[in-house]
């Protein structure tokens, strides 16, 4: 078995866990952790990278066109800051929600269902360390 298959299935295993271990309350939104783990590496991961790990230049840098880099959404960066529909919204319709004017690369994708949005955000949610995801779940009552 290949290293990186074996990376593949340990990543499954432990998602799979964490899926098993989440609060089951958010399932009434058809929430799929493993469909929303396909939809970030699809719509999310060429900026946020496949690791969830951001630029690393986030905070300061900025790209050749002058936009800000994107943050990292494992846990390291501000993201656990924001509440549940603040990231909803961000996802789906990017920050032109909250700024009429952005003229970022963070547009959402208007063309993923409420459930795909949630999925995405459940995946994100459970790739943070457990202390991160506990503060969360206290600020914000998930």
């Amino acid at each position: 078995m290949t290293n990186s298959r074996l990376s593949n299935l340990v990543i499954f295993f432990t998602l799979l866990l964490i899926y098993l271990s989440f609060n089951t309350s958010s399932n009434s939104k058809n929430i799929d952790l493993f469909k929303g783990m396909e939809l970030y590496n699809k719509n999310c991961a060429s900026c946020h990278m496949a690791n969830l790990a951001g630029n690393p230049d986030w905070k300061s840098g900025v790209d050749e066109d002058g936009q800000r880099l994107p943050p990292p959404l494992n846990g390291t960066g501000h993201t656990w800051h924001h509440s549940p529909d603040q990231l909803f919204q961000i996802i789906r319709y990017g920050y032109k929600k909250f700024d009429p004017n952005y003229k970022g690369k963070m547009l959402g994708n208007e063309d993923l269902s409420e459930d795909d949005v949630w999925s995405i955000l459940w995946y994100i949610k459970s790739i943070w360390p457990e202390e991160i995801r506990n503060k969360y779940n206290s600020y914000f009552g998930e």
